[in-house]
């Protein structure tokens, strides 16, 4: 097996942890469109209800390689502080999921399909959801670690 080059390595291991978030973010992205495969086709559920299924299911998954892996080195060691962290995590998506069904919704209704619907969705969000979980969920403060 080659190595990286130094100057590709040195760039990975700088942008590690936007490398982790894409890579969650493109398995989360994968799982969700697996699920949406499955419901809208096999199991004809209405791509509404299916959009909301593959929400859930994505925001727990990313929820949990997020903490583990993307942000793992901030993230707080005790039974309080990862349920705090669920609590940041959750409490943004509040707004976000709402947000991004009624958009899903619109453009399924305005014709667009079920991959471009959930495709527009995911890019609307993406930089948001790095925001708010590097700054707000596993942000380094001390305070996260307790």
């Amino acid at each position: 097996m080659t190595a990286l080059p130094s100057g590709a390595l040195a760039l990975a291991t700088r942008y590690r942890r936007q490398l982790s978030f894409g890579v969650v973010g493109a398995g989360v992205m994968a799982v969700g469109f697996l699920i949406l495969l499955l419901l809208t086709g096999p199991a004809g559920v209405s791509p509404h209800v299916a959009y909301l299924v593959q929400a859930v299911v994505s925001v727990e998954l990313s929820f949990a390689l997020s903490r583990y892996w993307t942000w793992g080195d901030r993230r707080g060691r005790t039974r309080s502080a990862a349920l705090r962290e669920w609590r940041r995590f959750h409490a943004s998506r509040v707004v976000s999921v709402p947000a991004n069904q009624a958009l899903f919704s619109l453009l399924i209704v305005s014709g667009a399909g079920v991959w471009l619907s959930n495709a527009i969705c995911i890019a609307l969000t993406t930089a948001v959801n790095w925001l708010v979980g590097h700054h707000l969920v596993f942000g380094p403060d001390e305070d996260r670690r307790a």
